[in-house]
């Protein structure tokens, strides 16, 4: 429900248009696995269109999943500058479309338009730090604050305003399994879909076809901060 700082902010259209001539694109189908942790590989992937999920598997086997990206996030971004295995698995959870920008094209994109690779790193490393603190906060959540209240903050922040009905509804802006959405919020599948009939039968979501809508905001704002 927040206003996001994108790769491309702050860049001129001629900055972008260097760094998109040193891109390639790929198509992805739902469920896909672009990189797997662990695994080699230096490019870095910026979402044109689409959702993915970005999760690591415990020392237990147990898929914890840390964030949803969507259009104008990116990954893979320190393998490209360290040339280190994956920190974590990526999956489309929907079609997306990726733009693609390998360790060789950066480096051409270093010395073809020296200011734009510097400003392009320059902005990584903040939209970097701004997700290192997100990660930060998604830990204190999780060890403060109950599911209850993970499951409605993920919710408000993943949401988008419903098109053409009340402005105060809003939902879940990707389809997302109960499994996913308690990977997502460090719980299991069984207490999400617990928590999901125990607002849907108060009227505070409406869980239709797979999609979450959001209908009684002010609960859920209170809900998220532990009220």
């Amino acid at each position: 429900m927040q206003n996001r700082d994108t790769l491309f902010s702050g860049l001129s259209e001629l900055e972008q248009k260097h760094i998109l001539d040193h891109c390639s694109r790929r198509k992805v189908k739902p469920r896909t696995v672009i990189v797997s942790q662990g695994s080699g590989g230096r490019d870095m992937f910026i979402v044109e269109s689409g959702s993915l999920k970005v999760s690591v598997l415990s020392d237990e086997g147990k898929e914890i999943s840390f964030v949803v990206l969507r259009k104008d996030d990116y990954f893979g971004e320190l393998s490209m500058i360290d040339g280190r295995q994956r920190s974590a698995t990526v999956t489309a959870i929907e079609q997306s479309e990726l733009l693609v920008l390998g360790h060789a094209e950066y480096q051409q994109l270093l010395q073809n338009h020296p200011h734009t690779a510097t400003q392009f790193l320059t902005h990584m490393l903040r939209t970097l730090a701004n997700r290192l603190r997100a990660t930060d906060e998604l830990y204190q959540d999780s060890v403060f604050l109950d599911v209850s209240a993970r499951l409605a903050k993920f919710l408000l922040n993943a949401s988008v305003a419903c098109q053409g009905t009340d402005t105060t509804q809003r939902r879940l802006d990707v389809q997302l399994s109960q499994y996913e959405l308690g990977t997502l919020v460090n719980a299991s599948r069984e207490s999400v879909n617990k928590q999901l009939r125990d607002w849907e039968a108060n009227g505070i979501v409406n869980v239709e076809k797979g999609k979450i809508y959001l209908l009684n905001l002010d609960h859920l704002q209170q809900t998220a901060e532990g009220l």
